[in-house]
């Protein structure tokens, strides 16, 4: 984001911010559906709450990818940072999990503008990072969201009440606005002075351009399965510890940190992987470990099997998260229009994974909510196998020559 930060010092401001943003959220996210349980919620309710803000997200991606692109990441970081921090604020006066489900839309809403212009910033430095790299923006991000914020939504959710967990957040969340506005220069974007028609128009052209890229259409599908099993595990193995294993919350939390910790691992040493092998046999390989995790998930017949399956998703979704960063960091030009498309597969997954999910919970039991997933990797993983091999590394290649300004 700043011009004068050297290459160490970029990567660990964007490092420190992710973490900071991913434990308000792994808090959130832990402590969120304790308190729809404590409401009476349903299986499908909770499902319907954790994906409104999906829905959310993806009512203004498209337009903050615009938005980026024109105005500049820090300023869009920070209006969307203090305006999700008053929605989260907002959640205090929630008496039902209707309220829920609007304040948590709403909370997509602004998510989407700030994510999208830390996303665009960091991916329009990735060159100077290091596109070995790619995986750092997601798995910091993931230190916070599903390993330092569920440890403590856990001894929150056992000591603490809603209401200083949600000023706890909000807190939280103004911290990276602070740090983003104090240290955090921006280059002036030459863009500005074109009109809005003129805008649109190049904006629009350079989706088709990166939607004619078979590999890109490949990665958006991954992307928004990965988001929806992420989103999925989160809310739901809290239920499952609780209603099927009649355990605390804090063991819950101590599955979520595990899988975070194997998907941050994953993403932080395995990026080598990618230039080692070729990029369709670690896509095959993700596939294969992200379906098995799931199935474990829901057969498991004992903790240790429960555990073990946890472990293995961990390492599928964070070879997942590897490839998509990858493809994002090939393609040239503005990133606004890039992370929009990527943060539409990703809401998607965010909303219909956990929407789905829960109502076939309801309906199957929550076990059930896992094992649709298993289906859903194998028939993505039978389109890139008769995809033809040789096209993934090809068609990269030919990405980041693409100029999609």
């Amino acid at each position: 984001m700043p011009a004068f930060f050297s290459r160490n010092k970029l990567i660990i401001s964007f490092v420190i911010l992710n973490i900071t943003m991913g434990t308000a959220g792994g808090i959130f996210q832990m402590t969120l559906p304790l308190y729809a349980l404590s409401m009476r919620a349903t299986t499908g309710q909770i499902g319907l709450i954790s994906g409104a803000s999906g829905l959310g997200l993806l009512l203004l991606v498209i337009p903050a990818g615009f938005l980026v692109d024109h105005f500049g990441s820090k300023r869009l970081f920070i209006v969307g940072s203090i305006a999700g921090a008053v929605t989260a604020f907002s959640l205090l006066a929630a008496r039902n999990p209707a309220a829920l489900i609007a304040l948590t839309g709403c909370q997509g809403l602004f998510g989407s503008i700030k994510m999208t212009s830390l996303s665009a910033s960091f991916y329009r430095s990735l060159k100077s990072i290091g596109i070995e790299k790619a995986g750092w923006f997601k798995g910091s991000m993931s230190i916070g969201l599903t390993f330092i914020g569920p440890i403590l939504g856990g001894y929150l959710a056992k000591s603490a009440d809603f209401p200083f967990i949600i000023k706890l957040l909000v807190g939280l969340m103004l911290i990276p606005t602070l740090l983003v506005y104090f240290f955090h220069d921006e280059q002036p974007n030459q863009k500005q002075a074109a009109g809005v028609r003129e805008l649109v128009n190049g904006q629009l052209q350079g989706f088709k351009s990166l939607l004619r890229q078979r590999s890109i259409c490949q990665a958006l599908l991954m992307e928004g399965l990965a988001a929806a099993s992420i989103s999925t595990f989160i809310t739901f193995i809290v239920v499952l510890v609780v209603q099927n294993w009649h355990l605390k919350p804090t063991v819950a939390s101590t599955l979520l940190t595990l899988e975070g910790t194997i998907f941050i691992t994953t993403a932080f040493l395995c990026g080598r992987f990618i230039d080692r092998f070729t990029t369709h046999a670690v896509t095959m390989a993700s596939f294969a470990l992200s379906a098995l995790g799931f199935l474990g998930l829901a057969l498991a017949g004992n903790f240790v099997t429960l555990v073990a399956a946890t472990v293995v998703l961990g390492h599928g979704l964070g070879l997942v998260n590897l490839i998509t960063s990858a493809r994002i960091g090939a393609v040239e030009g503005d990133k606004g229009k890039v992370v929009g498309l990527f943060a539409v597969a990703s809401g998607l997954g965010l909303a219909f994974g956990p929407l789905v999910s829960g109502l076939v919970g309801q309906y199957l039991g929550n076990k059930a909510v896992f094992m649709i997933y298993v289906p859903l990797f194998a028939l993505l993983g039978l389109m890139v196998y008769r995809s033809q091999p040789a096209a993934d590394d090809s068609e990269v290649e030919a990405a980041a020559e693409l100029d999609c300004t």
